[in-house]
């Protein structure tokens, strides 16, 4: 199966490791096909065996371009590979095909251009030609492009992979650029945009659009139509604070669709949104926390999420995902694990394989803390008055005592 028949399925790829097999279906990968999905889980592990749970190590978000960008991930002990590359913003799947310049050379996907969605194939030396005694000195160089060796050595075995890319250039619901927005897709194998990314090339100015520029809706629309397994994967939020996102805006990607995942909160080297998250939890709406390096891998803090599964498949840990059966982690070593996350409508437990500092954090802030390896939080305490209206949600975070600095992060109950 070559590379233009993989990013053409609607289903999952035969030529991955892990996925199921699948055969070429007749519509384009980002077709719009609405569907009812289900909310967002409103109570995350509550189908886990824990004493059977396997934990896959992952990231919606993190940049990989590189053997030795490659080897940062693996060091960690990943286990699935979602690289969230762009320019353009397409899937660096499978690893094992990827050239360096492939899309330079190799574009099949739709692009804005002059502001009408156009499909692929580009021939982009064809098209930059028309334009070539207008570049630059240094860039004219650069030209003809040309593909180069292979980015990345044989995955080893067991690490399994699945399509992803860092979406951006969206537009607002009145045509104007909707700021620094970006979103990852992680499951979807939908492309946007071009290689140009500071039109060194004058792609732009000729018309091609660099990103998306499409409303962020049917954006959307186009990465759920693109999942390579419809209960698994989903759309997410890329750093709110670093972007400073609007939180208006955020909540209105929140309710576009329920496969909008939630929001990373662990991002960009370490900033921390927190506050995001709590505000957007605190209204109602289940949000999912993600946990991730984007470009800054070789830092202590990294952002990882765990993904709690039955068996190692690239289904089941889409499904993970999509179900909120995974947890974030600062740092990623294993210095500390959840053992156990539950809530039976009346009370939150969360276990810990090692000692920890617990916090239980609702819509009031934190409420309860104590250290060990188990804490349990009553949702109406003996004697109160407060309740599920009031604390809205729960979420439980946990600190390493043992100088490792690893912090883990539940995905939030609802609690009514």
């Amino acid at each position: 199966m070559n590379r233009r028949e993989f990013m053409m399925l609607g289903a999952a790829s035969a030529a991955l490791p892990g996925l199921a097999n699948g055969t070429a279906a007749a519509k384009r990968n980002d077709e719009i096909v609405k569907h009812d999905a289900p909310p967002r889980n409103r109570r995350p592990y509550s189908n886990l065996d824990w004493t059977k749970v396997q934990r896959v190590k992952t990231t919606s978000h993190g940049h990989c371009t590189s053997q030795k960008m490659l080897d940062a991930y693996l060091k960690r002990g990943f286990g699935l590979l979602t690289m969230s590359n762009y320019y353009p913003s397409a899937p660096y799947v499978p690893a094992a095909k990827m050239t360096a310049g492939y899309y330079r050379m190799h574009h099949e996907h739709p692009v804005m251009v002059n502001g009408k969605r156009t499909d692929g194939p580009f021939d982009w030396n064809q098209i930059i030609s028309g334009w070539k005694d207008k570049l630059e000195p240094k860039v004219a160089k650069g030209f003809p492009l040309r593909e180069g060796g292979k980015l990345f050595k044989p995955l080893p075995e067991g690490v399994l992979e699945a399509p992803n890319a860092e979406h951006h250039g969206f537009r607002l619901a009145n045509g104007r650029a909707a700021g620094s927005l970006h979103m990852c897709a992680p499951g979807s194998a939908f492309a946007s945009g071009t290689f140009d990314a500071h039109d060194v090339f004058k792609t732009l100015s000729h018309g091609y659009h660099y990103g998306s520029g499409e409303f962020w809706g049917t954006a959307i629309d186009r990465m759920i139509a693109g999942m390579i397994y419809p209960d698994g994967g989903g759309v997410t939020i890329n750093h709110p604070s670093w972007t400073r996102l609007d939180r208006e805006l955020m909540l209105k990607i929140l309710d576009w669709d329920p496969r909008v995942l939630g929001i990373e909160v662990i991002e960009d080297s370490g900033h921390n949104s927190e506050n995001y998250w709590d505000w957007a939890l605190s209204t109602g709406r289940q949000c999912f926390g993600l946990f991730v390096p984007d470009w800054h891998i070789y830092n202590k803090v990294f952002g990882v999420n765990v993904l709690c599964v039955q068996e190692k498949t690239v289904h089941a840990c889409l499904k993970a995902y999509r179900e909120g059966n995974f947890y974030g982690a600062l740092v990623g070593l294993d210095s500390l694990a959840f053992t156990r996350l539950a809530f039976d409508g009346k009370r939150v437990t969360a276990t810990t394989d090692k000692p920890a500092r617990f916090e239980v954090i609702t819509a009031r802030g934190v409420v309860k803390e104590t250290k060990g390896t188990e804490v349990v939080w009553d949702v109406v305490p003996n004697g109160s008055s407060v309740g599920p209206q009031v604390d809205v949600f729960a979420r439980v975070k946990a600190y390493a005592t043992d100088g490792s600095d690893e912090v883990v992060f539940s995905q939030p109950f609802m609690l009514f």
